[in-house]
């Protein structure tokens, strides 16, 4: 018998292209904080965390976290959405475009 998971996918225009294969994997978070898929992920004290406005973002969240999560999967490449991307308050996509390029995480515009 063969392993099934479903999974509930909603059309949240996060995912702005084929051009760059997207790529996830499981990262360990911060517990106490929920956040939602798109959200900009700092690496802090080997835990992702959602990105502050004066810190480096690593990752785009790619699921909903509750706050007793302790593993997230986040998007470690891809083409996004900067309108569907998650910031912190005084935050932009801005701020962050030029550090996540290296690592082929690239913001475009759907408008």
């Amino acid at each position: 018998m063969g392993f099934h998971t479903e999974y509930d996918i909603k059309e949240d225009n996060l995912l702005a292209g084929p051009e760059i294969t997207t790529l996830t994997k499981n990262i360990p978070i911060t517990a106490g904080t929920a956040m939602k898929r798109g959200t900009l992920i700092t690496m802090t004290t080997g835990k992702g965390a959602a990105t502050k406005a004066a810190e480096t973002a690593s990752y785009v969240l790619a699921r909903d976290v509750d706050e007793k999560a302790e593993m997230a999967t986040v998007y470690t490449r891809g083409r996004f959405n900067r309108e569907a991307i998650i910031v912190a308050s005084g935050d932009t996509v801005d701020k962050h475009e030029d550090e996540l390029r290296p690592f082929d995480i690239v913001f475009t515009s759907l408008k």
